[in-house]
């Protein structure tokens, strides 16, 4: 029988109630739902009780954990600066971490294999991507300075930085996501846009003031 997930949110809200006991649930207090916009329950009326956190990072371990468990608890925490919610990991019954421990143990070694062969195939895939992103920078702003557009590749598709190049958008080379790539390196590279922090300007002015100069050197890359 396939366990039942559940969404466990820390909430950012202040205004939601549990729809059992009817007590205001707090910010950064569990609320489980599916999600902030449904009605759910405060985590003393879930049937979380005496479960088990299991932090995220290891793939086996949440996978078999709850293969093993009645109920699993997906965590989720809001991050400010991302603007959207990420998984803290997963409640789980004890008893599942244990026997999940055990089967990981036992195939450990060609789990290992398996993960070194995988990582090479992404690291190869990785670096085929960020050529191909800079072939569709060239193709796009044919007059840009000589290897330029590898320089952007690789700072627009760094792993896990989260900017431009890892979209989904970007991955399928959107002109949208191409331009959004090349203004960034521009902005950095060709303006003055750096040397004017700790002056007394914010963000958005300082980038308000360097839009015109961007726009040029666009202007004569992609001519």
């Amino acid at each position: 029988m396939a366990t039942t997930s559940q969404n466990i949110f820390l909430t950012k809200k202040e205004k939601l109630r549990c729809i059992q006991c009817g007590k205001r649930i707090l910010v950064g207090k569990s609320f489980v739902a599916e999600s902030e916009k449904h009605k759910g329950t405060c985590f003393s009326c879930s049937p979380f009780g005496g479960y088990v956190l299991l932090p995220p990072g290891d793939a086996a371990m949440t996978r078999r954990s709850k293969k093993h468990s009645t109920l699993c608890g997906v965590v989720w925490a809001w991050n400010q600066r991302r603007k959207r919610y990420e998984r803290q990991g997963q409640l789980v019954e004890e008893i599942a971490i244990e026997k999940a421990k055990i089967e990981c143990e036992k195939d450990q070694g060609i789990r290992a294999e398996k993960n070194r062969k995988a990582a090479i195939v992404r690291e190869q895939q990785d670096k085929e991507y960020i050529i191909n992103f800079a072939i569709a920078i060239r193709r796009r702003y044919p007059n840009c300075p000589v290897k330029r557009e590898f320089d952007i590749a690789k700072h627009a598709c760094e792993k896990y930085s989260g900017r431009v190049g890892r979209t989904a958008n970007a991955k399928e080379f959107d002109d949208k996501m191409i331009d959004l790539a090349v203004e960034a390196h521009i902005r950095h590279a060709e303006t003055n846009y750096d040397d004017q922090f700790g002056k007394g300007k914010r963000k958005k002015e300082i980038r308000k003031e360097v839009r015109s100069d961007i726009n040029q050197v666009l202007k004569h890359w992609k001519k």
